[in-house]
């Protein structure tokens, strides 16, 4: 057995599969792993107890939140846990202190959810949105968004990992040009975290926003928002509440200034189960190690690439980069609503992208499941 395929198997024990589906959408809803459910159940049990047990429910919550920073290599202090990778993003772009004239500069791939928030700051603003345009075959070369960055640019709004065809973005890069212009690198990193490395501070990004339940295989609901140090005073909080400012034993200062540190961005009760169970997922993720996921998820990838090539079909993959994405998006040579509809059928997860279907297996998946791909997707 190969190192990849020993790191899946020992991921793939982390979790309650049903023989009968094939889970090739990570990148889309990824399985929840039975270490977060288990985090969920203690969490319960603490929260059973109610106001006898908050110092250990909250001993739990931080823990998460120290999961969470050790996976993106941020500051624990640096660390928000919020609803939504949405949220975490509409936090950013509407809490900038944006003037009339600057420029954010983003690219025509980006999911909705790190496209809108930019629009509607831009509007509040009266900035001005540079929209990077993909090439036909939907490759987005960093050499393009690099162009894009000028004298007037205020923020760098990307995604990491492109959702249509996983395009991967020199995040290194686009920090040295923000950095010659001062600009904000703000990264919607939902598609990379868990089965790509990520080093915030290595990479040199201001803030990088994500949610739990693709690739970390934790619950939907939970997000996160990370900041380089000293970036969150420069944030003004969209909701206010008691932890904004301290504690709700301090008394109401209406003078008193958001506190320093991240939590400036959680306003009240935090989001104890979904916190812990993300926090879960991650500890297991870093104990099998993230380049060894990547290793394994791309060792799936690579049957399926070499697969669909020898049936004809067109593989929209991106322009080799440092980093490469396990996400697989093809265009089938018949018709792909036919070969959608025969996939859906036998209970193999993708999604529809770029035209074609994107298929994003991760390292819990097993080579047995590329065969069943094939069976199906050869089937008249």
């Amino acid at each position: 057995m190969s190192t990849a395929q020993s790191v899946g198997e020992q991921f793939r024990s982390d979790f309650a599969i049903d023989r009968d589906v094939v889970l090739f959408n990570n990148a889309g809803v990824a399985p929840m792993c039975l270490s977060a459910e288990a985090a969920i159940q203690k969490m319960s049990q603490h929260l059973r107890r109610g106001w006898f047990d908050l110092d250990g429910a909250f001993r739990q919550y931080e823990q998460a939140r120290a999961s969470f920073s050790r996976l993106i290599g941020a500051r624990p202090e640096d660390v928000s846990l919020m609803q939504t990778c949405a949220a975490a993003i509409s936090q950013v772009a509407l809490g900038l202190h944006l003037r009339p004239g600057d420029e954010i500069v983003t690219t025509d791939q980006e999911y909705p959810s790190n496209a809108y928030p930019w629009h509607v700051a831009a509007q509040r603003a009266s900035a001005l949105i540079r929209v990077v345009k993909s090439e036909p075959d939907f490759s987005l070369p960093t050499e393009s968004v690099l162009a894009a960055i000028g004298p007037q640019t205020r923020v760098v709004a990307v995604s990491w990992v492109q959702y249509q065809t996983g395009a991967v973005l020199d995040l290194a890069a686009l920090s040295q040009a923000c950095r010659r212009v001062g600009a904000w690198l703000v990264v919607d990193a939902i598609q990379g975290l868990g089965v790509l490395p990520f080093d915030l501070l290595a990479m040199g990004v201001d803030a990088v926003c994500g949610g739990s339940h693709k690739w970390l295989c934790g619950p939907l609901g939970q997000g996160v928002l990370a900041l380089a140090p000293g970036r969150a005073t420069e944030l003004q909080p969209l909701l206010h509440g008691a932890m904004t400012y301290g504690t709700p034993e301090e008394a109401v200062d209406p003078r008193r200034s958001p506190r320093p540190d991240a939590k400036r961005f959680e306003p009240g009760s935090p989001p104890l189960l979904s916190a812990v169970a993300a926090g879960a997922s991650i500890d297991r993720l870093l104990s099998c190690g993230i380049d060894n996921l990547h290793q394994a998820a791309l060792s799936i990838s690579d049957r399926l690439i070499t697969g669909l090539a020898t049936r004809g079909a067109q593989l929209l993959l991106p322009v080799k980069s440092a980093l490469r994405s396990p996400i697989v998006t093809f265009v089938p040579r018949g018709d792909v609503s036919v070969v959608a509809a025969r996939l859906a059928a036998n209970k193999v997860a993708f999604a529809r992208r770029a035209g074609g279907i994107r298929l994003a297996p991760h390292a819990f998946n097993q080579p047995s499941e590329v065969e069943r791909f094939f069976a199906i997707f050869d089937a008249a």
